[in-house]
């Protein structure tokens, strides 16, 4: 495939030779006969200065407007998220555990609720009192949020690479990554969150790098503090990004700027109060080390094998099909020894973000999840693209490619709708949805209309507010500071498999939180494993046990015995 001539990233003079922001000048990047990474390119091809005899300089391609190609797919990727929002919101009733996490604690709104930052619920308790308390508000803001990470992603690429069809392969590359276009759609919240952030990041990154401004710096500053309230992950790119701009002259210049100091206050301005709030609970401090297991005997082998595992496993099947497609020129893209045309130095953000993982492992981390990758290698296909070379991107491959690509999203757009819908094939998530009916239909029959449901699990609690959305929820190990009833009926559920007996930590809530007598207690517990015993079918391996009071909370949530 020939290069786009106009497609071309290069800068102009005013960009190459000097940054001039405010009188101060921020100095290019080193001249050499052979270029160093990050540094802009000239019309000559060559760091520094256009020389008087250089050909005109090219408008880089960010700059050109819109390709039709380009236009095309940002309209499929639109079409393609709204269908699986679409999906979502008229299938099954059925929530997954963290959708389950999001109905119950998107009630409130607090600085901190769990061991996840708070603002992905900040985003849904908006789209739930937008749209209510339904599956629509849950499919849109996540649907919206990918469609947002692809287009950043898409920009990000537009900036970088010389040609639309680069950009436009390396954006379809993410529907060829099994963690973000099908687990995120299945069952992730936060984590999609921080990737939609660290796209963004990446897009501001970029434009702050080749023309900096004041407000660029402050922009930084507000993603900086946004993806810190996003998910904690975060840290692992800002830390890569740092030690990246830290390695080439440029990023040094830009770090030493006073301005910076505008961006590390916007950040804690944003982040300070969750981090007070954290700071205040050592339980949720002392438990965030346990999620990558540090301390573990075995660390450094069975760290070193579940990073490994993560980063094969997250970039599946993606890796997969380039080797097929591209054979050896994707291996040759991988091994370029520097970023060729790319004007930023992406070989060594992923070398920083190595080197950070290695650290981890040093300190005795030995467990990651796969999906604690998405925000960190999003840049993958961009690098791959950018310094794959032109003869390998023939119209055999780049067809056969596409169409790859294609062919995913409409796989994942059918299991989808099998999954969540009353098809033939599979029945998990109907059965899962009859089965929140038919123990709603129970709560209903035995006196519960609206008011505080309390479980200990989040998955219980969530879906059972889904069929009673006047009604508060409320599970084990979320902060009920805000805990407010929506009525004066109290329903306790909890999972009688392996055990009979009511769970320790919901008798202390009954009882010291919200004042019921132990006697009531007691009293009602025969007759609720009873049900439960008599409930139980095929489907599930244990029936859930339910106890019920109707009309015996106060609007302030504690028990009183004035039934009228």
């Amino acid at each position: 495939m020939q290069a786009d001539a106009g497609a071309a990233i290069l800068f102009n003079s005013s960009q190459v030779d000097q940054v001039v922001v405010d009188s101060r000048e921020i100095p290019p990047p080193e001249r050499a006969h052979r270029r160093r990474e990050g540094d802009p390119i000239c019309a000559n091809g060559e760091s520094g200065a256009p020389t008087a005899s250089a050909p005109a300089v090219r408008v880089a391609l960010h700059e050109q407007p819109l390709a039709s190609a380009e236009r095309w797919l940002i309209f499929g990727l639109f079409l393609y998220f709204s269908l699986q929002a679409l999906i979502r919101a008229t299938g099954a009733a059925a929530l997954e555990l963290d959708e389950s996490e999001l109905a119950v604690v998107g009630q409130w709104w607090l600085i901190g609720y769990n061991n996840q930052p708070p603002l992905y619920v900040w985003l849904q308790a908006v789209a739930f009192r937008v749209l209510g308390l339904d599956l629509a508000a849950l499919s849109v803001l996540k649907n919206a949020l990918l469609f947002t990470t692809y287009l950043f992603t898409f920009l990000a690429a537009r900036r970088l690479l010389h040609e639309p069809m680069r950009a436009i392969l390396a954006t379809l590359s993410l529907l060829l990554i099994a963690q973000l276009a099908w687990e995120a759609q299945r069952d992730l919240s936060h984590s999609v969150m921080v990737t939609t952030v660290a796209a963004a990041s990446f897009y501001a990154l970029l434009r702050w790098y080749a023309r900096p401004s004041t407000a660029g710096y402050l922009l930084l500053g507000v993603l900086l503090g946004l993806g810190l309230l996003s998910k904690y992950n975060y840290v692992l790119f800002a830390g890569a990004v740092l030690l990246t701009l830290l390695t080439v002259r440029r990023g040094r210049a830009l770090l030493f700027d006073p301005r910076l100091l505008l961006t590390l206050l916007v950040a804690s301005a944003l982040v300070a109060p969750h981090l007070v709030w954290l700071m205040g609970d050592p339980g949720l401090i002392a438990a965030l080390p346990h999620k990558l297991d540090f301390g573990q005997r075995t660390w450094l082998v069975s760290g070193l094998g579940s990073t490994l595992v993560a980063m094969v496993d997250f970039l599946a099947p993606w890796w997969v099909i380039m080797l097929l497609v591209f054979r050896l020129d994707f291996l040759r893209a991988i091994a370029m020894p520097q970023d060729s045309d790319l004007g930023f130095p992406l070989r060594r953000y992923l070398g920083a973000l190595l080197l950070l993982l290695a650290v981890l492992l040093l300190l005795g981390a030995s467990h990651f999840k796969a999906r604690w990758m998405l925000p960190l290698v999003l840049v993958a296909p961009i690098y791959v693209f950018g310094t794959m070379a032109t003869s390998a991107l023939t119209r055999v491959r780049v067809r056969a490619y596409i169409a790859t690509a294609l062919i995913a999203a409409a796989l994942v757009l059918s299991v989808m709708g099998w999954r969540l819908h009353d098809w033939p094939v599979p029945a998990g998530r109907q059965a899962l949805a009859e089965h929140f009916d038919t123990v709603a239909e129970k709560a209903r029959e035995i006196g519960f209309e609206q008011g505080l449901i309390i479980s200990e699990r989040l998955l219980d609690a969530g879906n059972l507010r889904l069929r009673f959305p006047d009604s508060t929820g409320w599970a084990s190990r979320v902060n009920g500071a805000a805990l407010t009833c929506g009525g004066s009926d109290l329903l306790v559920v909890w999972d009688t498999e392996g055990r009979a007996a009511l769970p320790q930590e919901l008798r202390e809530l009954l009882i010291e939180g919200l004042g019921v007598p132990p006697g009531e207690i007691e009293a009602a517990l025969p007759q609720a494993l009873q049900r439960a015993a008599a409930g139980a079918d095929s489907s599930m391996k244990a029936w859930p046990a339910l106890l019920v009071w109707p009309s015996r909370l106060r609007s302030d949530c504690h028990w009183t015995d004035d039934v009228s």
